[in-house]
């Protein structure tokens, strides 16, 4: 492991060291002799020896390692804590001193349940493990988890893997679910009726925890199913067992047994009440006893047999404080005790009245009861005491002075006159508004009250007893006065009037404004409620918040309405507050709406469409008809131009576009054209205009400047003097180019009709006889006919027909003599042919 120069004498290291072979850990003890040499170099007898001691210092070169890299492991499940494993486990790290140094831990699920020794080592040791809890192998069957071996290099680390199987054991007992099963039954219950099903738990594994179920004792009676544990009737007789106490065993796979107990009661038939040996009892106690004190016994007897004379007392009832009394069973007693202080001054008369019930164990109990009247005695411990500690009052703020507020009671429940009630002196601070009678304890008021001024009032009440000194006893209570709110203020307007700008046509429930009205009182009676008051159906508001919306109801600011103007302009809003009675503001408030424009409106013809009637024969230029237009919008909007669209059948007229009116260009004449249709246009100077469009007829009035004229101007016409009266001579043909009552014509005969032979029609202008005709009388007629226009007065015009009528003969007369006889005178000298006389005939 070592050279020598042997020449120089220099020694080194001529191998590996490693101070962990056992060959090299004690070191090296060199003996080293020096020789020296002849001159020939031959070595000579002068020699010298010297020894060196050679140590192999350790480096920190090897990790911690455990004999083994897993460990194995199987123990019984009732290994106690501190048990140590039977494993063989060694941990050694070759270095020495600081670098053989590590720490051992435990590390996995569970592995606290073990603990190792040592944890700090240094070189080698043996490793020991211990039970550090309970072990329970129906919890955890196994463990695994690591070992470790650290020291100051962190990758110098020894593992090892340890595996530890629990051994199951019978270590659980079952154990009944009761210690005793109780069950009550009539003697008469059916064979094979189910009586209880028992069961016992066994945490153990396996058969270990598998359970049947035994009698310890067979009974003749009943029956035991070993697996399900269900108890069945064989069979009872009540006048042989009345009661039944069984042991029962559960006994597990591995041979562990548990008893319990089974009590079957046997019920006896029911049919006697208990009867209390008395009829009342009477007890006494004094008041304020603190520990518990037995107040009366009592006892009731039952002559069925047990378990049905086996009774029970209860306190039934109790006039006061049930909770107060007790009953518990003392030698066969049923004693009556107070288990908490009673106070004498809450018992009215000093009695407590209970009634005491005793029942029976029937399975269709019986019982009685009895009175049972407790007397309790007085002392004098109490203070003044008002019923409440605190009275809140509520009074209305207008209630007068020395007007009663509150009667203050307070109440000492001693029962002497120098303590009690009748001692009492009451005293009051709080408030010079309100003052109290020491005796009486009424609360008045001093003066007029406000609340919007001070809403509330706290008052002090003293009572005091006629203690002196220590002895003496006070009460104390206060009094919260609040004083309700008399409707007295009506609500006033804030900001009113209101003048808001709202866009016409607004859709609905458009914002408009919110109106403010301020009640100083309180609760309902300073609660205002809005209302639009006339009703305005442009406009809604809302009763509570006071804020106005649009109803939807088209808001047109060009409205003609003088009403709806008014309405959408003028919002007139009441506020009343909800006291009783309710109270309105004394003015209403009055909001204007400023109402802006919209072009909304197409210019409107105030007079088209219409019918123009102009005189015919104007001169050009006339003036015939004024075109009014309205545009109810606002500034240009509102701006109208009017122009003539077209005329038929000719356009003969002109339009002023500002004024509207239409003037002739043309001389008119109605003969020729009698009327004209023309289409006027008008549009705004909006941004966007607006146009309308209508007509207007001008119809050309007639002037008379027509003559009736006759077609012919002469008729001849022949008739026989036989034709009847009313006979149609002819029809007279006559026209006028005017038109209406200038057209209109009246026919008359002038001239050539003295006698009124005939006539003509007014209208129709048809001649007829009137009587009848003699042509003997007047052979021919020559009539003149006029015809007469309708026109003006004045200006009316005539036309004339002549008619010649001849007239026919008929042989219609026969001769008649002009006298009815003659006479005359003859001479007889007359000749023959002379003239006698002359006799005339009329034909």
């Amino acid at each position: 492991m070592f050279a020598l120069d042997f020449v120089s004498g220099s020694l080194t290291v001529n191998g590996q060291l490693d101070r962990e072979n056992p060959l090299y850990s004690a070191g090296f003890i060199l003996t080293v002799k020096g020789t020296e040499l002849n001159s020939d170099n031959t070595r000579s007898n002068a020699t010298v020896t010297t020894t060196f001691t050679i140590l192999v210092v350790d480096k920190n070169d090897n990790a911690p390692q455990f004999n083994s890299s897993e460990y194995r492991v199987r123990i019984t499940e009732l290994a106690q804590v501190g048990f140590a494993l039977p494993l063989f486990i060694q941990a050694q790290d070759k270095d020495e001193g600081h670098n053989s140094m590590f720490q051992v831990f435990l590390t996995g699920n569970n592995s606290d349940h073990f603990t190792i020794s040592p944890t700090s080592v240094q070189g080698r040791a043996d490793i020991r493990m211990r039970v550090a809890v309970p072990l329970d192998y129906e919890n955890i069957r196994s463990y695994s988890f690591s070992l470790y071996a650290n020291e100051s290099l962190s990758e110098h680390v020894g593992f090892a893997r340890i595996h530890i199987d629990l051994l199951n054991e019978n270590d659980n007992r079952p154990i009944f679910s009761k210690a005793l099963y109780n069950i009550s039954m009539p003697e008469n219950t059916q064979r094979g009726t189910s009586l209880v099903q028992v069961q016992a738990t066994d945490n153990d594994f396996g058969s270990f925890g598998s359970v049947r179920y035994f009698f310890g004792d067979e009974p003749e009676q009943f029956a035991m199913d070993s697996e399900t544990g269900l108890v069945t009737l064989r069979g009872l007789d009540f006048e042989l067992t009345r009661r039944y106490t069984l042991t029962i065993l559960a006994r597990d796979g591995g041979g562990e047994e548990t008893t319990g107990r089974l009590r079957v009661n046997v019920l006896d038939v029911n049919d006697n009440a208990p009867v209390f040996q008395k009829e009342s009892y009477m007890g006494w106690l004094r008041e304020n006893e603190q520990a518990v004190q037995q107040v009366v016994r009592v006892r009731a007897t039952d002559e069925d047999s047990p378990p049905n004379n086996v009774l029970t007392y209860t306190i039934v009832s109790a006039s006061l404080f049930p909770g107060y009394f007790s009953i518990t069973m003392v030698e066969g007693y049923a004693v009556i005790s107070v288990i908490r202080p009673l106070d004498y001054e809450t018992v009215p008369g000093g009695m407590i009245y209970l009634t005491v019930m005793a029942k029976d164990q029937g399975s269709v109990p019986l019982n009685s009861t009895v009175p049972v009247n407790i007397e309790l005695f007085d002392e004098n411990d109490n203070p003044p005491t008002f019923s409440k500690p605190s009275y809140v009052i509520k009074i209305p703020e207008n209630i007068g002075a020395g007007a009663t507020v509150l009667f203050m009671n307070a109440t000492d429940l001693d029962a002497s006159r120098e303590f009690g009630q009748a001692s009492l002196i009451y005293s009051l601070e709080g408030s010079s508004k309100f003052r109290l009678n020491t005796r009486s304890g009424e609360i008045t008021t001093t003066a007029l009250l406000d609340r919007e001024a001070k809403s509330e009032y706290i008052l002090v009440v003293r009572a005091v007893d006629g203690g002196v000194g220590p002895l003496q006893k006070i009460g104390i209570a206060t009094v919260n006065i609040t004083l309700l709110d008399i409707n007295d203020n009506a609500p006033a307007w804030r900001d009113a009037p209101y003048y808001v700008n709202v866009v016409e046509m607004s859709p609905i429930d458009t914002d408009v404004v919110s109106v403010v009205a301020i009640d100083p009182d309180y609760g309902e009676n300073g609660t205002v409620v809005y209302s639009i008051s006339p009703a305005n159906p442009f406009y809604y508001i809302n009763s509570s918040t006071g804020k106005i919306r649009t109803s939807g109801m088209v808001l047109d600011r060009e409205s003609s309405s003088i009403k709806d103007t008014l309405l959408m302009r003028t919002i007139i809003v009441s506020a009343t507050d909800i006291g009783k009675p309710p109270l309105r503001s004394s003015v209403s408030a009055t909001v204007y709406v400023s109402l802006l424009d919209l072009n909304d409106n197409d210019p409107t013809f105030l007079n088209l469409p219409f019918v123009a009637e102009v005189p015919e024969g104007l001169p050009i230029g006339s003036s015939v008809f004024q075109v009014q237009v309205l545009d109810p919008d606002e500034d240009t909007n509102g701006e109208v131009t009017m122009a003539l669209q077209m005329g038929m059948p000719r356009l003969d007229f002109a339009l002023n576009t500002t004024t509207g009116i239409l003037v002739s260009k043309a001389r008119l004449d109605r003969e020729e054209i009698g009327q004209y249709l023309l289409r006027v246009v008008a549009y705004d100077a909006g941004q966007f205009p607006r146009t309308s469009t209508s007509t207007l007829t001008v119809t050309v009035l007639d002037v008379n400047d027509g003559t009736p004229t006759f077609y012919p101007s002469v008729y001849n016409v022949s008739l026989q003097e036989s034709v009847p009266r009313d006979f149609v001579v002819m029809r007279l043909n006559c026209s006028d180019s005017d038109a209406g009552l200038n057209a209109e014509l009246s026919y008359f005969i002038t001239d050539g009709n003295q006698d009124g032979k005939f006539s003509v029609g007014f209208r129709d202008g048809v001649v007829r006889t009137v009587v009848g005709l003699d042509r003997e009388v007047q052979a021919a007629y020559s009539l003149l006919i006029e015809a007469i226009d309708n026109g003006p007065a004045g200006s009316r015009r005539t036309g004339t027909a002549t008619v010649y009528v001849e007239v026919l003969d008929v042989n219609d007369n026969r001769p008649i003599f002009l006298q009815n006889s003659y006479e005359t005178s003859v001479l007889e000298s007359a000749p023959r042919g002379a003239s006698v006389l002359q006799a005339r005939i009329k034909m």
